[in-house]
């Protein structure tokens, strides 16, 4: 779809990313190879892959007025993301401390957005309104639910970044388009993929995509179900690779008329 717009309503957290030789041991000091300070988050992750393959994409979230926000939104801006905030100067932009090994293994320490009580802003609003796809990973859930309700009885296409279990998410079911979990949303629920397909399925989801890193992907619509291996690659980091699939996922539903097994395959090569 040329042109089109994909939103993103969720968590951007700065994330502090310590590069190590080897798995620090608990309780001692331990010396980094490198250090960076860089915007991260589910929902910012996303807009900014969907950015390098649309050319732009809109990211809904709360920053506020701080240093730190400052850092996180020039970061995204320079991604081509264009920022919607939705909190007020004081707010404190959540923090992710992240340790990446040589062979590209992270591990992540992270606040969250899932009390959140920010509503839909009016710009935010008119944002969500021209979203030709909106994508939401549970956190800042006030704002997300408003924006549901915006959207119901449009074309939206509608996906949520089902990474982990979440509360407020799981009442969103029946409403989305395509729920895109993983491994640990199926281990939260208790089950294995299948069984986390199946889950959002029956909860009233129209489409079901679950990952298991490098592993094979699960996907079923109304059209069937498929599985795809994403291609074997060295990885040279993990860091965010889950957030880079839904994002190109969502380009990709935009670009190709919705054809979900094309879309899983073009978001595994991206990740």
């Amino acid at each position: 779809m040329a042109g089109a717009r994909a939103v993103f309503l969720g968590l951007t957290t700065l994330d502090v990313v310590q590069r190590v030789s080897a798995r620090p041991a608990w309780g001692a000091k331990s010396v980094v190879e490198s250090t960076e300070l860089t915007a991260g988050g589910p929902a910012a992750n996303a807009a900014v892959t969907a950015a390098a393959l649309l050319g732009e994409a809109t990211l809904v979230t709360g920053l506020g007025g701080s240093p730190i926000a400052e850092l996180c939104r020039s970061d995204l801006v320079a991604h081509g993301v264009r920022i919607v905030d939705l909190a007020p100067q004081g707010f404190q932009v959540p923090t992710s401390t992240c340790l990446v090994e040589p062979d590209g293994t992270r591990t992540v320490f992270s606040t969250s957005a899932l009390t959140s009580r920010l509503p839909l802003t009016e710009p935010a609003r008119q944002a969500v309104l021209r979203a030709d796809a909106l994508l939401l990973d549970g956190h800042h859930p006030v704002a997300a639910g408003m924006a549901l309700g915006q959207v119901a009885d449009t074309d939206c296409l509608l996906v949520l970044d089902a990474g982990s279990v979440k509360p407020a998410a799981e009442s969103w079911l029946s409403w989305i388009d395509v729920v895109a979990g993983s491994a640990d949303y199926a281990a939260g629920l208790g089950t294995d993929l299948a069984g986390a397909v199946e889950h959002v399925l029956r909860a009233g989801a129209t489409a079901a995509v679950m990952t298991d890193g490098a592993g094979e992907v699960l996907h079923q619509d109304p059209v069937g179900a498929g599985r795809h291996r994403p291609p074997t690659v060295e990885a040279v980091d993990t860091l965010g690779a889950g957030d880079a699939f839904h994002g190109a996922l969502v380009a990709a539903l935009l670009s190709n008329g919705g054809d979900l097994g094309s879309a899983v395959r073009q978001a595994c090569d991206t990740a």
